[in-house]
């Protein structure tokens, strides 16, 4: 099992961790922002500081934010391999999984899309496009007659196979591996393209070192390219054991293959300049690299599975390719998967930041005119105070005046009625008898006329003053 502790695919897997963590936080934030504003749009007192379309926009970003985790907790790198029918493309991809994973070899051609994906589990399994339905897979050849029973299947049919990770390190690391019916096949390659190839982060070109490159092959990259700016494609020269049949001819053949796939990166495609070209060209044996793979994994020696001489050589080239393929992807993918979405979380932030800093300042604004309004208040009743104060105080005054003055104007009436006692009791008729039964309600009548008549002057004399005195009184508290 291949180490993959230090692998370039880690920078991905690291990537997405650290991007998924800052877009929870950054949910977490617009989300808060959000209950702020609805809070305050909801409370009468601070209707003016918040707003309805305020509320409505970041409650939308609140939205996108979430949406686009969603999005990112998907994300995965994808590599996609094209070649023509039995160029090995299957062989490759069992080769870079340390596994036979997919059907290969003669009788097992591939007849539709195949997309290999890790699964927690310790179970295989495959789903189809027209089902949810998990079916268990035990083995390749299970696989292979599962895919080949299917009538249903066509080559822009997409089957999904589930592989357990801790079977195929590679598969650890969010890694898609997409095997495709050969390119000569089908006239259907637009349709591909869109279908399959739109969220690749490298294709890698299976070819026969046997024969050149086609024009089949040609030009689906050509249509690749017209959809994707600068798609990332290494080249494969496959079989690449049958050159050491004639050792003689290696170096030449190999150089003419080289040639004319450096001749198709760079002037054709213009994806790659020269310098760059050379690391995407690779002579290889896909079927002698899963081999001695399987052999050591089993405890076996590597060399097992040469199928001829060169074997070292086209295994070394086999995992050269595999390096520069792991750092290619990771770099495109981390740029592919997550830059559009980190430009658009910092306009989101941009934008949220900006309501909050509008709304801080109503906020301010409000602050101050109701610090404002606060102070005048504030001297408004310290003022109503100091007037209540002197108010209380002139009523305290005149009430002291207008009650001495009926002291006063009591007392001279009560002497005066005092001195005319004599009078009252001329004006009193009654019959006097001596005997003291008659003497005894003659005194009661006598005290009765007096008391009336005291209090009938006096009534005449100062209720007039009095009153005057309590209404002018009052009239000046007023």
């Amino acid at each position: 099992m291949a180490d993959t502790s230090s692998s370039p695919l880690k920078h991905f897997v690291q990537a997405k961790k650290k991007i998924n963590t800052i877009f929870d936080q950054l949910l977490e934030y617009v989300n808060e922002g959000a209950s702020f504003i609805k809070e305050s749009h909801q409370n009468e007192g601070l209707e003016k500081i918040t707003t309805q379309q305020q509320l409505a926009e970041i409650e939308m970003f609140a939205t996108k934010v979430a949406g686009i985790s969603d999005v990112l907790a998907r994300r995965h790198m994808k590599v996609a391999f094209f070649g023509r029918t039995s160029n090995g493309k299957s062989t490759v991809i069992n080769a870079m999984l340390w596994d036979k994973v997919l059907p290969s070899g003669i009788g097992h051609t591939t007849n539709c899309f195949l997309s290999v994906e890790g699964t927690d589990g310790e179970k295989a399994y495959l789903m189809t496009e027209d089902s949810e339905e998990k079916k268990n897979v035990k083995t390749v050849n299970q696989l292979a007659h599962a895919l080949h029973q299917n009538e249903y299947l066509d080559a822009g049919c997409l089957v999904r196979v589930f592989w357990p990770k801790s079977k195929c390190a590679l598969l650890r690391d969010d890694l898609v591996l997409m095997d495709s019916p050969g390119t000569d096949v089908t006239t259907e390659l637009d349709s591909w393209i869109d279908k399959f190839c739109l969220d690749a982060d490298v294709f890698v070109l299976v070819a026969n070192s046997e024969s050149t490159l086609m024009q089949t092959e040609k030009q689906f990259f050509h249509k690749v390219n017209e959809r994707l700016s600068k798609p990332n494609i290494f080249i494969l020269n496959n079989r690449w054991d049958a050159s050491a049949s004639e050792p003689e001819y290696m170096d030449e053949v190999r150089q003419q293959h080289t040639d004319r796939c450096v001749s198709f990166l760079v002037d054709e495609l213009g994806v790659v300049d020269y310098a760059q070209a050379e690391n995407r060209i690779f002579f290889v044996s896909a079927k002698e690299a899963v081999n001695a793979r399987i052999h050591k994994a089993q405890g076996m020696p590597e060399g097992g599975g040469a199928l001829a001489d060169g074997f070292q050589a086209r295994l070394f080239e086999f995992q050269n390719f595999e390096r520069q393929f792991e750092e290619c992807i990771s770099q495109s993918a981390v740029k592919t998967k997550f830059e559009q979405h980190t430009i658009r979380a910092k306009q989101i932030i941009d934008t949220v930041k900006k309501i909050m800093e509008s709304i801080n300042v109503v906020a301010a604004e409000k602050r101050v005119l109701s610090l404002e309004e606060r102070e005048d208040h504030l001297d408004r009743l310290e003022f109503v105070r100091s007037q209540l104060t002197l108010l209380t105080e002139d009523c305290r005054k005149s009430i002291k005046l207008v009650t001495e003055e009926v002291e006063a104007k009591v007392s001279t009436a009560m002497t005066d009625e005092i001195c005319r006692l004599s009078i009252l009791v001329d004006e009193f008729r009654g019959d006097f008898h001596p005997s003291p039964a008659v003497l005894k309600f003659y005194k009661n009548d006598l005290h009765k006329h007096i008391e009336e008549g005291l209090g009938r002057n006096l009534a005449e004399r100062c209720s007039s003053a009095v009153h005057a005195a309590l209404q002018t009184a009052q009239l000046q508290m007023i």
